[in-house]
């Protein structure tokens, strides 16, 4: 290994440290392969994560936590409390680059108020702080090691490095046969759309979710659908939390918040329609996507309660006043970024907040809610729920984790939704959710199902 870890200067700070922890870091001047990683951590199964932005410049890799931040309080500020007096007890040793990249990653549950059997191993609030992370950025790798500061070992440090860096590794490139494939529900979602239109009125939205069951006759081979992941939705954040048996994994389009330096950032997404790769085609949907007011009403729900729900902590707010079309593999979605500086440091109510926008729960926002969790088929848990990281400097980002999947040993349940107004049309409405399974079922290698 030709690798200048500085070695001396990483002693001497643990040496000098008086915090409980160490983190320190190594720098390699390449990029590790995800799948690759996962691969070569499986002895680590069941306490890994892993999270690509949509940029497609950055994404890190974590496994082996130190603790879980778990629990299930409704609020959220319970997280960021107990992250907040860990990280001033942590030593941050980084000789070979000028910012520290450790973070806590994981997800708050769709609904404080109820949750299923099916998503036990997270809890309603699940991050967490790892030994190891990987940092892919800029065509440079950082490896970062946190431990108590009196067990650290160098040789230690180094073996994971000679761990993480093996080449000469094929990672197992498989998938098991397909044993049953079901929609869930889904003559009953259709009635309850139907249902839910009944009673809306034009100032009034209600997001509804199904669910699709897929079993292989093994286990789902996880560096196998991340691998398929990576080579389709390039506009997409792909997500993937494991707990013990459990394992969430989402390719989703849509960030709920970023902040970075003060600045929070966040995007209204809502309004779909089917891409089809032909371009005469999709111009001319395009068109009448931007002008068509079913859609336009939808997005415009999801732009003015984020306006609102963000005003007390920003200023300066900046957006663009016309919806933009978000590009994806499959979809196009209407779009408006939204930029404000922050008043305050602290982000905790705002996140609390943010979720979920109209795009994914509906409004008004409570009484959507309420609707959801009455009367919506079993349990949403993290899809549709924020998930993402908090770094050393208070700097995060938050997706919203649809287009996702909760993977059991050899089985998958997909999860689809979609914005229900008072124009809506059921039988279009299972057509779309249908639509947005794909991204889903092209990570697991199904082509075709009807």
């Amino acid at each position: 290994m030709t690798l200048d870890v500085k070695e001396s200067e990483i002693v001497e700070a643990v040496y000098e440290s008086n915090q409980t922890w160490v983190s320190v870091e190594a720098k390699l001047d390449y990029e590790l392969e995800p799948t690759l990683l996962f691969h070569l951590t499986e002895d680590c199964a069941g306490d890994r994560f892993y999270f690509k932005k949509n940029d497609n410049e950055t994404s890190f890799f974590g496994y082996h936590a130190i603790t879980r931040f778990k629990n299930d309080f409704e609020n959220k500020q319970s997280i960021f409390r107990e992250w907040e007096k860990y990280k001033n007890d942590i030593e941050l040793i980084h000789p070979n680059s000028e910012k520290h990249h450790l973070k806590i990653c994981g997800g708050f549950q769709f609904s404080t108020h109820k949750s299923g059997d099916e998503w036990r191993e997270f809890g309603i609030n699940h991050f967490v702080l790892p030994e190891v992370l990987v940092t892919m950025e800029a065509g440079q790798s950082f490896i970062t090691y946190t431990v108590e500061a009196d067990k650290f070992e160098m040789d230690a440090f180094l073996a994971i490095i000679d761990k993480l860096t093996q080449m000469d590794v094929q990672p197992n490139d498989e998938i098991g046969e397909i044993k049953r494939i079901d929609d869930i529900y889904k003559d009953e979602w259709r009635d309850l759309v139907k249902d839910t239109i009944d009673i809306l009125d034009e100032n009034k939205k209600i997001v509804l979710a199904r669910k699709r069951l897929i079993m292989f006759d093994k286990n789902i081979n996880i560096p196998y659908i991340l691998n398929r992941a990576m080579q389709g939705e390039h506009n997409s954040y792909l997500f993937v939390l494991e707990s013990k048996d459990s394992v969430f994994f989402s390719q989703t389009p849509e960030q709920l918040m970023e902040v970075k330096d003060d600045v929070l950032s966040t995007k209204a997404v809502a309004g779909t329609i089917k891409r089809t790769h032909r371009d005469d085609i999709d111009k001319a949907n395009i068109d009448a996507f931007l002008n068509d007011k079913k859609n336009l009403n939808e997005h415009h729900f999801v732009v003015k309660s984020i306006l609102n729900d963000i005003k007390p902590y920003v200023e300066q707010i900046a957006f663009n006043k016309k919806p933009q079309i978000l590009t994806n593999d499959h979809l196009y979605h209407l779009y408006t970024k939204i930029e404000g500086r922050l008043i305050q440091n602290s982000y905790i109510g705002l996140l609390d907040n943010l979720h979920p926008t109209p795009a994914l729960g509906g409004y008004p926002k409570e009484e959507a809610i309420s609707y959801i969790e009455n009367n919506e088929f079993g349990t949403r848990g993290l899809y549709g729920a924020p998930v993402g990281y908090i770094d050393m400097y208070d700097n995060c980002e938050f997706i919203v984790a649809i287009r996702s999947m909760l993977i059991k040993k050899n089985q998958a349940t997909l999860f689809a939704g979609c914005g229900i107004v008072q124009n809506s049309d059921a039988d279009s409405e299972v057509e779309e959710t249908a639509v947005k399974f794909n991204p889903m079922m092209k990570a697991l290698g199904v082509e075709k199902y009807e």
